[in-house]
């Protein structure tokens, strides 16, 4: 499903790594919630601040090289622009006019301007979010919640987006796109 791009990463393809990750995330987070109850969303929002030596051992799982400083808004801004075009997401994420690297980019079908989402564009893009498969969605949500650095009603409201967190990283293991979902986390900066 995926370019050859891809191939050349190491990827992630075991549901003992998705295991091992929601653990590490999860112990990040400082979560009480079993992990088997915890969804996606809470996740993701409640590991924006990973420290250097949690979002190493993601970048580790994610068959990354230990590089530091890897959380930098320029490493951060590569991987969201190859994980935007290895899953073939361009259509949910624009062009913004907010900031460098990775504050260039923001979702789609919003007047940054205004404020506003626009109606129209924005019944089309959850449309299109709903005709993805299951890990392209969690990816896009994903970065919609990075993009938040929280919860999301705007772009994410009717749409698929609540799985239980080891269930998605499952999912996107065997899929063989958790690398690109762990790569995403770990060199996250902030927005």
């Amino acid at each position: 499903m995926y370019s050859s791009a891809q191939e050349s990463v190491h990827q992630i393809h075991s549901s003992n790594t998705a295991d091992v990750a929601l653990h590490v995330l999860c112990t990040a987070a400082n979560t009480s919630s079993p992990l088997e109850e915890v969804r996606l969303d809470r996740l993701v929002t409640s590991v924006l601040d990973i420290d250097e030596m949690e979002a190493e051992r993601l970048e580790v799982l994610s068959g990354g090289k230990s590089t530091v400083p890897f959380r930098t808004p320029r490493r951060f801004h590569e991987t969201l622009v190859w994980a935007i075009g290895e899953l073939q997401l361009s259509q949910f994420f624009c062009s913004s006019t907010q900031g460098h690297d990775h504050r260039s980019i923001c979702p789609s079908a919003y007047d940054e301007r205004r404020g506003q989402h626009h109606p129209g564009e924005m019944a089309a893009w959850r449309a299109n979010f709903r005709a993805l498969s299951p890990e392209r969605q969690m990816i896009a949500a994903t970065i919609v919640w990075l993009y938040r650095s929280g919860p999301d009603s705007i772009w994410l409201r009717r749409v698929p987006c609540n799985w239980r967190a080891i269930d998605a990283l499952r999912y996107m293991a065997d899929a063989g796109c958790l690398a690109i979902w762990l790569r995403l986390i770990a060199r996250f900066p902030g927005w």
